[in-house]
């Protein structure tokens, strides 16, 4: 009977002992951690704690200046990231000189030539050609003219262009610097004036001839256009203005 009591008592204490020896590990644990906190926040109050937190030079290179803007109220004021050696920014926005049309729009205009207008402007509207059979619109008004009759510059202007279209033959295009340009079909090859020539308004640009093939069945005659900001506008309307 004893041998069994001291046996129930061994084996009782073996489990006590397990849970003596695991609360001891856990209270090593947390000493060690409370001593290792305590050093590390005692070495923060001490001579050398000021090394943890210096004061970043706002000046060395690719650190950027954040300046506040001067009020409306003041002169403008130096900013922080000018240095003395920047020079001041005098530039200013180009400025555009307008356009001078004031004497393009006064000068004098006339038709290029005098004669019957035997087919107006129709502005927009759908015509039919005598010539080629079919409806369309009739950009500008054809004057009648015998083949060699002069033909004249409407207004004051430089000569734009001078070309042969397969269609209205020998042209001739006057940008008169306000926007508007005229056009003058139908001239005979000989043309007395070269690109980017200045004219004045009477000045001989051309003779009348036979070239238009696209108004061919019509008496002889030029076809005489103007544009406006590149739309067509009526030719008479234009010259009376």
């Amino acid at each position: 009977m004893k041998k069994q009591g001291f046996a129930k008592i061994r084996a009782a204490m073996k489990g006590k002992g397990f849970i003596v020896a695991l609360a001891l590990s856990v209270a090593a644990v947390g000493f060690s951690t409370y001593y290792a906190y305590n050093s590390v926040m005692n070495g923060f109050g001490g001579e050398d704690s000021d090394e943890l937190f210096m004061e970043v030079d706002k000046n060395q290179p690719g650190i950027p200046l954040v300046t506040t803007p001067a009020p409306a109220s003041t002169p403008a004021a130096t900013s922080a990231a000018t240095t003395p050696d920047a020079p001041a920014d005098t530039s200013t926005e180009p400025q555009t000189q307008p356009a001078n049309n004031f004497f393009a729009a006064s000068s004098p205009k006339a038709l290029p030539i005098d004669g019957e207008i035997i087919n107006e402007y129709s502005d927009g509207e759908l015509v039919k050609s005598q010539t080629l059979n079919l409806w369309q619109t009739h950009d500008g008004v054809d004057i009648a003219a015998e083949i060699g009759t002069e033909v004249k510059a409407c207004g004051e202007g430089t000569i734009l262009n001078i070309w042969e279209d397969a269609l209205w033959g020998i042209c001739v295009s006057i940008d008169h610097g306000d926007g508007n340009i005229s056009s003058v079909y139908g001239l005979d090859v000989n043309v007395p004036v070269s690109i980017g020539q200045e004219v004045a308004c009477g000045d001989i640009i051309g003779t009348a001839g036979n070239t238009a093939e696209c108004e061919c069945s019509l008496a002889p005659h030029i076809h005489f256009e103007v544009k406006k900001d590149g739309s067509f506008i009526s030719p008479l309307a234009f010259v009376e203005g």
